[in-house]
């Protein structure tokens, strides 16, 4: 059985919030959590990586088209006649084309953080992929109001701030991805042992 105390997650703060200064505000909510960075650099991201790193399987286009249609309902409006069809597999593929190019407008900051649940919790403290239906409190909900809506006619993704690893699995794969071993680290927090009882 997986030691869920050493559960590992990928971030990516993307060019949003890199290029609004608040890379530090956001890892520092990561912190304050509990949750420990291991690995941490900036990177330009090359096209390659984000191939992989944004699947293009018919499954995960499908759920970002999906989110996308969802939007534009919820607010009454046709997604048709912006988009230019209703079928999410088709947004889906557009939408991604729009991440990995605007993924590669800045340096992103990459990290990966390890503790109890890393990748429930991460998700936790990001909030909604769409930032307007982000809570408050979570790091899309305070720091982001972007939407489908106001995104996709302007032929761009929603500026949402940060990536975070959706599954344990996707977790494995990514930090895989995007960090070589010897570019992650093995160490105690000063807190730990208040926090969880020691690890």
């Amino acid at each position: 059985m997986t030691d869920v105390r050493r559960e590992r997650t990928l971030v990516l703060i993307k060019p949003d919030g890199v290029q609004r200064a608040l890379s530090g505000a956001i890892l520092a909510r990561f912190e304050q959590a509990g949750l420990k960075i291991v690995g941490l650099k900036m990177v330009q991201a090359q096209r390659s990586i984000l191939e992989r790193h944004y699947p293009a399987d018919e499954a995960w286009v499908r759920t970002i088209g999906g989110k996308t249609r969802e939007a534009f309902q919820s607010y009454g409006l046709d997604v048709r006649a912006t988009m230019g069809t209703d079928d999410p597999v088709e947004i889906g593929r557009r939408v991604r084309g729009w991440l990995i190019e605007f993924m590669q407008t800045t340096p992103v900051i990459a990290a990966v953080l390890e503790g109890v649940h890393a990748v429930s919790v991460t998700r936790k403290i990001v909030g909604n992929t769409l930032p307007v239906f982000a809570e408050p409190g979570t790091i899309r909900g305070d720091f982001s109001a972007d939407a489908p809506t106001v995104a996709n006619p302007g032929r761009r993704p929603v500026r949402n701030l940060i990536h975070a690893s959706g599954s344990v699995e996707e977790a494995g794969h990514e930090v895989t991805l995007w960090f070589a071993p010897e570019e992650l680290h093995a160490y105690h927090r000063a807190d730990e042992a208040v926090m969880f009882g020691g690890l």
